[in-house]
C-alpha cells in the first residue's frame, strides 16, 4: 500500500483536521519527518493526535465532570430491556447491502429480543436532545455520526437494552448472558495492548440498565463540550469521556465483565481473503458479534469466495 493510500486509509484530511483542532499539527509534522510514512508510523501519529486531544479535553472538563458526578443520584431505579436498538437514519431500505445483512442478523439471532430500527424520520418519537444539540445539527455543527453517539445514550439511559452498531454481524451461537444482560457491558481495549492506547473502550455495542451512572456522566459531557464548541476536537470525543467517566466512578466501571474489543474485529481483518470455513467457525467460537464497514473499494468487492462475498451471498 502506497503512502497515499494509507494517508486516506488513517483518515486523510480529516486526520490533518484533528491535528489542527487538538494543537498537534507541529508535534505529527515533526514526528512524521522522524518516523517516516509506513502504515505503523502514521498509526503513531494518530494515536499521538489522540493523546494530544485527550489532555485538552482532560483539561476542560474532568473537574466539570467530577462535579456532575457528585450531583448524581447513584441510587436511580435501574431496569433492564430486552430491546436492541439499531439506527439507520435514512431507513434500513436505503441501507448498503452489509447493513441490511447486519440488521437481519440481529433480527435471526437475538430471539427474545426486540430489535428496534432508529431512523430519522422517528428517533424523536423515542427521545428528546436539548435545544443547543437539535440546532447545531441542523446547523452541520454535529454530524449524524456524533449525533448517534448521543442517541445511544439518550435511549440506554431512558430505556436500557443494547445499542448495536449497523455495521455490526452477528453469527449467533452460544451468546454470553451478560453480553446483552449486565447493567453495563461493553468491549474494552484491555492490557497488554492499552498501554499503547489513549482510549480504554469502544461503543459500536452497549448494554445497559437504564440510568447507568457512566452512561449519564458521559452524556453530561458531550453536552457541556456542545454547549462550548461548534465542531468536534477529536472523532472519538465519546471514547475520551468515557475514559474519565472511568476514573471518575471506578466502582461502576470495575463491573463491567471484561472482554476485549480486538476479538470483534477477526472478520473486517480477514473479509476479502478468501473463505476458510475452518478459520470462519474457529472466529465465530471466539465472539457472535463482530465489527465491519460498508466503505469498501470496489476492487476488494468484486472478489470471488471472500468472507465478505460468502456473508453477502447468504451461505454462512
Amino acid at each position: 500500500m502506497g503512502i497515499k493510500e494509507t494517508f486516506k486509509k488513517q483518515g486523510g484530511t480529516a486526520l490533518l483536521r484533528q491535528y489542527g483542532k487538538s494543537g498537534a499539527l507541529f508535534t505529527a509534522g515533526c514526528e512524521f519527518v522522524l518516523l517516516g510514512k509506513s502504515h505503523k508510523a502514521l498509526e503513531i501519529l494518530r494515536l499521538s493526535a489522540q493523546l494530544k486531544a485527550n489532555r485538552k479535553l482532560r483539561k476542560s472538563y474532568y473537574k466539570r465532570m467530577c462535579r456532575c458526578s457528585e450531583r448524581m443520584n447513584l441510587n436511580a431505579v435501574r431496569k433492564k430491556s430486552n430491546k436492541v436498538w439499531f439506527c439507520w437514519f435514512q431507513g434500513i431500505e436505503n441501507a448498503p447491502e452489509l447493513v441490511q445483512k447486519c440488521y437481519k442478523s440481529l433480527c435471526d439471532n437475538l430471539k427474545g429480543h426486540e430489535v428496534v430500527l432508529i431512523t430519522e424520520d422517528n428517533m424523536y418519537d423515542y427521545i428528546q436532545f436539548p435545544e443547543h444539540i437539535r440546532q447545531k445539527f441542523e446547523k452541520g455543527c454535529i454530524s449524524m455520526t456524533h449525533l448517534s453517539d448521543l442517541l445511544r445514550l439518550e435511549l440506554l439511559i431512558r430505556y436500557g437494552g443494547t445499542w448495536i452498531d449497523s455495521t455490526v454481524l452477528c453469527t449467533g451461537g452460544n451468546i454470553p448472558e451478560y453480553m446483552l444482560n449486565s447493567e453495563l457491558f461493553l468491549f474494552q481495549c484491555l492490557k497488554p495492548g492499552l498501554d499503547g492506547h489513549v482510549l480504554n473502550s469502544s461503543n459500536w455495542f452497549i448494554s445497559a440498565y437504564s440510568n447507568n451512572p457512566l452512561l449519564k456522566l458521559v452524556r453530561n459531557a458531550l453536552y457541556m463540550y456542545w454547549n462550548d464548541y461548534d465542531e468536534c476536537i477529536d472523532y472519538f470525543i465519546f471514547h475520551h469521556f468515557m475514559q474519565m467517566a472511568s476514573e471518575i466512578l471506578p466502582e461502576e466501571w470495575d463491573k463491567i465483565v471484561p472482554f476485549s474489543n480486538s476479538l470483534p474485529h477477526m472478520l473486517l481483518l480477514r473479509l476479502f481473503k478468501p473463505y476458510d470455513e475452518r478459520i470462519w467457525n474457529a472466529i465465530k467460537s471466539q465472539t457472535p458479534f463482530h465489527k465491519l464497514t460498508y466503505k469498501f473499494e470496489s476492487d476488494e468487492v468484486a472478489k470471488k469466495n471472500t468472507f465478505y462475498d460468502v456473508i453477502i451471498a447468504g451461505n454462512v
